[in-house]
């Protein structure tokens, strides 16, 4: 019996994909919660629990927030949406109450501030599980990250750093497994291996061939047909954008006490 509930989650997990289009049928409350309850239980470093979740319940802050995060208009009527946070206020506002001398009044303790946002990560992944076992579908939506108009929109104070969406509803769509890199570049045993010329060029036709074959981004960028997952990576990390882009983002961490 063990072994057929474990192979039945180990089968969850190995299928989970994301889902970009969602039935309007309601996600009930309770089931909302138990998937946050569910994020409670992810590690956390030393147990401090840096970390916060906003659900948004408010239709119009919604679509303000989705707007803000540029989501798809078929994004739009998803029924659930979270803000995962970063948080070592409550952290600070504790260690005030308990009249503690701590890092965070001198506006450092980075070490504590990096593991709040793996602490966050940790948290999301739990619930983005639990949504699947619960027959929910999720969709991470990272222009969320460091994003000032979402702190102006929720009023997140000092010590607060937005990192993502989750979106999380009843799927309207199957889409197949997305490609991944092959387990022999990303697991290394001993010390660190680049990977050759021939591997590269393997996974990238690996990438391609099956995006391609799904239409991903015709479906979801409205991209042209010749558009491949090199011309992704490569628009995503161009120069002169990520310059612009990099300032802002610094900007927000200093404001929010993160850097």
């Amino acid at each position: 019996m063990r072994q057929n509930s474990t192979s039945k989650l180990l089968n969850i997990f190995s299928n989970r994909r994301s889902i970009r289009k969602f039935r309007s049928k309601s996600v009930p409350e309770e089931t909302v919660q138990k998937i946050v309850e569910i994020g409670q239980r992810a590690p956390s470093a030393c147990n401090l629990q840096t970390y916060s979740i906003i659900w948004v319940k408010d239709l119009e802050i919604k679509e303000k927030i989705l707007d803000a995060c540029w989501a798809s208009k078929q994004m739009k009527n998803v029924p659930v949406v979270f803000v995962i946070c970063a948080d070592v206020r409550r952290l600070g506002k504790t260690l005030d109450y308990l009249k503690a001398a701590h890092c965070f009044k001198q506006k450092s303790g980075y070490a504590i501030k990096l593991m709040s946002i793996i602490d966050a990560s940790l948290v999301a992944e739990n619930m983005t599980l639990a949504a699947e076992c619960l027959g929910l579908g999720s969709v991470y939506i990272g222009g969320a990250l460091a994003d000032k108009e979402v702190i102006s929109i929720l009023k997140l104070p000092e010590g607060v750093l937005p990192l993502t969406l989750l979106c999380v509803g009843y799927p309207d769509e199957q889409p197949p497994k997305r490609p991944r890199l092959p387990l022999s570049t990303i697991l290394h045993i001993n010390s660190y291996r680049d990977p050759s010329d021939e591997e590269i060029k393997t996974f990238l036709k690996h990438m391609d061939d099956a995006l391609r074959k799904e239409g991903y981004y015709q479906k979801y960028s409205n991209q042209g047909p010749d558009f491949r997952y090199s011309n992704n990576i490569q628009r995503k990390t161009a120069t002169e954008p990520m310059k612009k882009a990099d300032a802002e983002v610094l900007q927000v961490l200093k404001e929010t006490g993160f850097l």
